[in-house]
């Protein structure tokens, strides 16, 4: 297994998961936006996280934020769909590789 190499979002997925236990509540945006982080962490170990993923999700979280939920909504699901895609791809590279190999 590759090792996760620490950066902001994983950070920030620790913070927001302490905040919102400490809170004691957990929004159905903010369960979303964290299982999608999971998921991207999930691609980048995997060395198949997309390019723009990383950036909807800061994206989303700042949206959020300033209180437009529409927005933030709609780029928590395209980044958990590049997420899930990424996921499918290296699970699917892991093997397909071999047929392209010439013999």
């Amino acid at each position: 297994m590759v090792p996760v190499r620490a950066n902001r979002s994983g950070l920030a997925v620790i913070i927001l998961a302490a905040v919102f236990a400490a809170a004691g509540c957990t929004t159905t945006f903010e369960r979303q936006w964290t299982e999608a982080e999971q998921l991207r962490l999930e691609a980048a170990a995997a060395g198949a996280e997309w390019l723009q993923t990383e950036a909807l999700l800061d994206q989303a979280r700042d949206q959020a934020a300033e209180g437009d939920m529409d927005a933030a909504w709609e780029l928590v699901d395209k980044a958990r769909f590049q997420s899930e895609a990424a996921v499918r791809q290296a699970e699917y590279e892991s093997t397909a590789w071999q047929n392209r190999v010439i013999k």
